[in-house]
């Protein structure tokens, strides 16, 4: 083997070396969904809220003291004090009622105006030794 092939092998292993690898980023062609918020009485976005009014108009149901568990692209699950007007014997009347540690559900995200907001919202709470829910949909509401 002559001088120059000799030298030839090792100088192409060095220089293969020396050229730096580009590490391209693979694409699977979909991105990240977008974890949706809920829609404040104020119009503006939340993600995790502590507390939160669910009725804008009479604020006669809120979340409050809210421990999220879950909050990811299709529901986000926690537990919460419930606050509620049981409007007894009317709601002007009534004072509003505090179901402690009840569970809180949202849910069936939609992409609005105001980006991915969930749509549904289901509270479990205790009232009088039985299990009840209150259901509450914001698809149809104008500021939605």
């Amino acid at each position: 083997m002559s001088r120059l092939a000799r030298l030839a092998a090792p100088i192409a292993l060095v220089a293969a070396l020396a050229v730096p690898v580009l590490a391209l980023p693979v694409s699977s062609g979909a991105s990240a969904p977008t974890v949706p918020k809920l829609l404040t009485c104020m119009d503006t976005t939340v993600s995790r809220p502590s507390n939160f009014v669910i009725s804008c108009a009479d604020a006669n149901a809120a979340l409050s003291a809210t421990h999220w568990a879950t909050w990811n692209a299709t529901s986000a699950v926690g537990t919460t004090d419930f606050v509620l007007n049981l409007c007894k014997p009317y709601c002007a009347a009534s004072k509003r009622t505090d179901f402690v540690n009840s569970s809180v559900r949202l849910s069936a995200p939609v992409t609005t105006k105001h980006g991915r907001l969930f749509s549904k919202l289901v509270v479990r709470y205790r009232y009088q030794g039985k299990t009840d829910s209150f259901s509450l949909s914001w698809v149809g509401e104008p500021r939605f």
